[in-house]
């Protein structure tokens, strides 16, 4: 009787290089956001839910709203520092994030609307607001119309008169202007979240959580400009009625009149920092 021996071997041999295939290396284990809250989806209108996340903590409602483009989770490193004397929660506005995408809904009426509908459902009566950006808008109307809801505004490079501010910035840009421009992102910069993250970082100044990057990447694209509801949202702009507002209000403002302040690409660019440093001269009136 002949060996079995040498047919093992050859069987052993051909099944080597599928063996080989089914140990692929281990996926690396999906990402988590590490930051301490608790996600959940409000329904403010029909087929429309809102992204709210609540960090909770002990004592009066603190509410965070981010600005355009952003999402809820531009506030996770900031948020967290105010749990020891507030209830925290944030919001993603519609068209953005993880929130619904409707067609329609981006005036500002509604805007507000969503707003007072996910405290109705967080059953948060009255809030301190704090807007950063185009959300100043919704905290002007909020507390113009809605008094009793709102204990006190806080704004953050937002308490503007957008219709005045664009004004100026036509006039300063009605002539071709000499200055830096962002650098435009490669394909492996926007192939992959990691790669978008990773220009994000190289080009802002500011340290933007990457649970945002991540909900605006996965969402809504990496183009901003290419999103439908940016140019919708930024229109909803009017001018502000701070006289009806009784609440208390504190205005803080992120005052760029060096070059050196600015974005990387723009301190890099030598040639073109006079002509930056110009712009920056003449939007002072802002």
């Amino acid at each position: 009787m002949r060996s079995v021996a040498p047919i093992a071997l050859v069987i052993a041999a051909t099944l080597a290089p599928f063996s080989a295939r089914a140990q692929a290396p281990p996926r690396a284990a999906p990402w988590r956001d590490p930051a301490p809250h608790r996600l959940q989806f409000v329904t403010v209108s029909r087929g429309v839910k809102l992204e709210v996340l609540d960090w909770g903590g002990n004592g009066p409602p603190l509410v965070f709203l981010a600005g355009l483009g952003n999402t809820a989770h531009a506030w996770d490193n900031f948020a967290p520092r105010f749990t020891d004397r507030f209830r925290v929660v944030a919001i993603t506005r519609r068209g953005f994030g993880a929130s619904s995408h409707p067609n329609d809904g981006y005036d500002l009426t509604n805007l507000v609307n969503d707003i007072r509908k996910v405290m109705d459902t967080l059953r948060i009566q009255r809030a301190a607001l704090v807007g950063h950006s185009i959300a100043a808008e919704e905290l002007t109307r909020l507390g113009a119309t809605n008094p009793t809801r709102v204990t006190k505004l806080v704004y953050l490079d937002g308490a503007y008169d957008r219709p005045s501010m664009d004004s100026i910035v036509d006039a300063v840009f009605t002539e071709p202007v000499d200055i830096p421009s962002i650098p435009r992102p490669t394909m492996i910069d926007t192939g992959t979240v990691e790669g978008y993250i990773a220009y994000v970082h190289r080009t802002r100044a500011v340290d933007i959580p990457e649970a945002d990057i991540r909900a605006r990447y996965n969402n809504d694209g990496w183009n901003e400009s290419a999103t439908f509801h940016y140019g919708r949202v930024g229109s909803a702009a009017e001018r502000p009625q701070y006289r009806r507002v009784r609440a208390p209000a504190l205005a803080i403002y992120s005052v760029i009149d060096s070059v050196s302040q600015m974005e990387p690409w723009v301190r890099s660019d030598a040639a073109r920092r006079a002509g930056q440093q110009a712009v920056l001269d003449k939007l002072e009136p802002i």
